[in-house]
């Protein structure tokens, strides 16, 4: 896969990125291997090579490419799952949550990483949470049947997949081969249920709704006050950011298809997530889109569309008042950053062409670029995914 991004207007600056990756994954079932009545292995590795064009082309807390990720060849999941048909499953080994959880089928063909795991997920969780490209020791559970039917998922996952001293550098570097296993950085939890009916053909759910909660025990930094109670940005301050014990936040995923005749379908999607304000720069995210199968009588392409919005929470942005009520005048404060897009996914032969279009509206919420110490100007991005499964 590689995807090829141009930015034509606003962001850090114009010019071209490009980053390719390679996928190798196998799944086997034990049972006719092995004997293991239920059982199955799996495991699934990267290879990434290019530039990342939320840093070098838009300046976005959002990555416009979901592939995006310091170049290197990286160990993903490995894991052993036992199944009971109908009933329940247990998962354990290294496990990235972002392959189950908070996930909307509809989403899938967007190549904008905030419709894959979001943001508000990504910059709440230590080192981004054990979502792409860096996955962690775990387990999970399931009861019922919540791919094709009713059922629940639960989740227990190692609190930073960067491990020790990630903080303090780049934490996809700190663990560039999968290998670290960390296991520190307190614990991840989180869980969904899922609702609606089953399955009628080899086509998607008539309609699925998803209820998710997450917990983590680590340590997390407040986004105002320090630890005697002023304002990060009172001259008096210590400096130090007064600690809270934990995070918390709740999502929903809502999805239906709205229409389907034999070759084409219509179906969109919605995610809200929300999370305290005090600890977690984005305290709310809200994103929603369509996707049109069979596109233009064309049975095999697929119209994409999807739009999404995070908010800075008040405390992120009292913060930045107090910063020009202390002097610093030139400061603006930080309110939410828009993505939309729109692709189109063409196949050819063994081959899927997506032409795609970003609008970014306040990289980076309207925070300063560090060159100019002003906000970065809305961007437009223009490029091409080209996909390969064999």
């Amino acid at each position: 896969m590689v995807d090829a991004l141009g930015n034509l207007r606003g962001g850090s600056r114009r010019g071209v990125s490009a980053v390719a990756q390679i996928r190798m994954g196998v799944e086997a079932e034990l049972g006719r291997l092995a004997g293991l009545e239920g059982w199955s292995l799996g495991s699934n590795a990267i290879g990434l090579y290019g530039k990342q064009s939320a840093d070098t082309l838009t300046g976005s807390l959002t990555a416009p490419s979901n592939v995006e990720g310091v170049s290197t060849l990286r160990l993903n999941e490995l894991w052993l799952q036992w199944r009971r048909e109908g009933w329940s499953s247990l998962r354990f080994g290294q496990l990235a949550a972002d392959s189950e959880f908070a996930v909307a089928d509809s989403a899938l063909n967007l190549v904008n990483g905030t419709f894959g795991w979001p943001l508000a997920l990504a910059e709440a969780l230590p080192a981004g949470g054990p979502a792409y490209p860096l996955a962690v020791p775990g387990m999970r559970v399931e009861l019922g049947e919540p791919e094709t039917d009713l059922g629940a998922r639960f989740g227990l996952f190692a609190g930073n997949p960067g491990g020790h001293y990630a903080a303090e550098t780049d934490p996809q570097r700190h663990n560039r081969y999968g290998t670290t296993f960390s296991t520190t950085g307190g614990a991840f939890m989180i869980g969904e249920v899922v609702a609606g009916p089953a399955k009628l053909n080899a086509g998607s759910r008539p309609w699925v709704a998803k209820l998710g909660a997450w917990y983590h025990t680590g340590g997390f930094d407040a986004q105002r006050q320090d630890t005697n109670g002023l304002s990060l940005a009172d001259p008096a301050s210590s400096g130090e950011p007064q600690l809270y014990r934990h995070n918390l936040g709740a999502y929903l995923v809502g999805e239906a298809t709205l229409w389907r005749s034999k070759e084409q379908s219509l179906a969109v999607f919605m995610r809200g997530f929300t999370q305290p304000a005090d600890r977690n720069l984005v305290s709310f995210q809200v994103d929603a889109g369509m996707t049109w199968t069979g596109a233009f009588g064309r049975n095999n392409d697929t119209l994409s569309f999807g739009v999404s919005q995070a908010r800075i929470g008040h405390d992120a942005r009292r913060r930045d008042r107090d910063l020009q009520a202390y002097g610093e005048a030139w400061q603006p404060v930080r309110d939410y950053e828009t993505v939309v897009e729109v692709n189109y996914d063409r196949p050819i032969g063994p081959l899927h062409l997506r032409p795609l279009a970003q609008w970014y509206i306040h990289p980076a919420a309207g925070a300063p670029n560090g060159a100019t110490g002003r906000s970065l100007h809305d961007a437009v991005l223009v490029g091409m995914r080209v996909q390969a499964s064999f």
